[in-house]
C-alpha cells in the first residue's frame, strides 16, 4: 500500500497540466505545456513583423498582462482584451529599426533566461529603439527581499510583500510556513522566474548592451513621464531603473548578442 503524503503547495503555478504518480513530475509538466503552448504565437511572428514593418513613433509595453493601456502596442504572449501584439519576445521583437520611442516593461525581465534570453531581447530593444528614445524596467527588488530576511522577523517582509492573515500571499493565495519560502516564491514563482536582480546587476547588463543615461527611478517618478504605466500594487517591492539609446548609435552586431557569462 502506497504511503499518503501530506505535500507542500508553496507556490500552485498557473492552469493545469497533465502529471501523474509515475509521470513527469507536475513542475516540469507545466514548464514543457507553457512551451508547448507558444508554438501558436511563433508560427504567427512573421506575420507580426509584417504588420508593424512601417509603423514608426511607437510606445512599446512589453509584458502587458491585462494592464494593457490604449494607444501603446501592448505585448504578451497570453491574450488579454487589450494585448494586441502576441508575440514570444525572448529572441526577437517584431518592430523595425529606431521605430519605438519608448518601452515599458513591468515584471517581464525576470522571466527570461539570464545568458540565453536576456543579452537578446535588450540587444533587440537598442536596436528598435530611437536614438534618444528611452525603456523603463521594472523587476522584483531582490536587495530589498534580501535585507528584510537578513534583518529578521516577518514585520519588514510584510511591508514589501503583501500578505493576507495566516501570512497568505496576497497574489496566489498560499501559505508561509517560513520566510524563506516566501524568499524562494519570489525568486522562483514556480517555473516562471529565472533570476533575481539588483540595481547593481541591471546597470551592468544595460551598460554592456549599449544604453546610456541609466538611472535608479521610484514608482511614479521618471524622466520619460509617458513611460509610467507602473501597477501601483507593485510599488513595495520593485525597482525601477531607465536608460536611454544614444543618439545616432548604430544596432549592436550579432556578435554582440552573445552570453553574459562565457
Amino acid at each position: 500500500m502506497r504511503r499518503q503524503i501530506k505535500t507542500l503547495e508553496i507556490f500552485p503555478g498557473p492552469g493545469r497540466a497533465p502529471s501523474s504518480r509515475d509521470g513527469l513530475p507536475r513542475h516540469t509538466a507545466v514548464a514543457l505545456a507553457f512551451e508547448l503552448g507558444l508554438d501558436r504565437i511563433r508560427k504567427n511572428a512573421a506575420g507580426m513583423r509584417r504588420r508593424y514593418a512601417s509603423a514608426r513613433g511607437l510606445l512599446v509595453n512589453i509584458g502587458a498582462g491585462p494592464h494593457g493601456k490604449a494607444g501603446w502596442v501592448n505585448v504578451d504572449v497570453a491574450a488579454h482584451p487589450n494585448v494586441d501584439c502576441l508575440y514570444d519576445c525572448r529572441r526577437s521583437l517584431p518592430f523595425a529599426d529606431r521605430s519605438v520611442r519608448g518601452i515599458f516593461c513591468e515584471h517581464f525581465l525576470e522571466h527570461l533566461d539570464y545568458t540565453e534570453e536576456v543579452p537578446y531581447f535588450l540587444s533587440e530593444c537598442l536596436r528598435v529603439l530611437e536614438p534618444g528614445g528611452a525603456i523603463r524596467i521594472v523587476v522584483p527588488d531582490i536587495r530589498r527581499y534580501m535585507e528584510a530576511y537578513v534583518r529578521g522577523g516577518w514585520k519588514r517582509l510584510e511591508k514589501i510583500r503583501p500578505l493576507k492573515p495566516g501570512r497568505r500571499d496576497a497574489y496566489f493565495g498560499c501559505r508561509y510556513n517560513t520566510r524563506m519560502e516566501l524568499l524562494n516564491v519570489v525568486l522562483r514563482q514556480g517555473h516562471q522566474h529565472k533570476f533575481g536582480y539588483d540595481l547593481e546587476t541591471l546597470r551592468f547588463l544595460l551598460e554592456r548592451y549599449g544604453f546610456a543615461k541609466i538611472a535608479r527611478r521610484s514608482f511614479g517618478r521618471s524622466a520619460s513621464p509617458e513611460l509610467l504605466l507602473d501597477a501601483p500594487f507593485r510599488a513595495s517591492e520593485s525597482l525601477y531603473v531607465e536608460a536611454a539609446r544614444p543618439g545616432r548609435r548604430a544596432a549592436l552586431s550579432v556578435r554582440a548578442r552573445k552570453r553574459i557569462i562565457e
